[in-house]
């Protein structure tokens, strides 16, 4: 193993992912029960997705120590060193909404 693999944290990688992958599943089972309401259902619950899948990679090289030692807004971020193939731009409103992908 090289001494990069040993500084990611495998146990608390797995627990998050987990966890993102609990919220896709529920996320999947929400449009299967009401799939009438699909907008709806992914406008308000995709973001939570996206969060725990980035949580989980901003968090994997600190493990649970990633809580004190990132911002908030950084451990749901998308990750920085991925590249980041759509540019999406927000407009002040009620709600974040996406407004134009390039």
């Amino acid at each position: 193993m090289s001494e990069e693999q040993l500084e990611y944290d495998p146990e608390w990688t797995l627990a998050t992912l987990n966890d993102a992958k609990e919220a896709l599943e529920d996320l999947i089972a929400q449009v299967e029960d009401s799939p009438e309401e699909v907008k709806e259902i992914l406008e308000e619950n995709i973001a939570n997705v996206y969060a725990k899948l980035n949580y989980a990679f901003n968090s994997a090289k600190d493990g649970p120590d990633a809580l004190l030692s990132m911002p908030d807004d950084e451990l749901v971020a998308f990750p920085s060193v991925l590249p980041l193939k759509h540019k999406v731009e927000f407009e002040e409103e009620d709600e974040e909404k996406p407004d134009e992908v390039q």
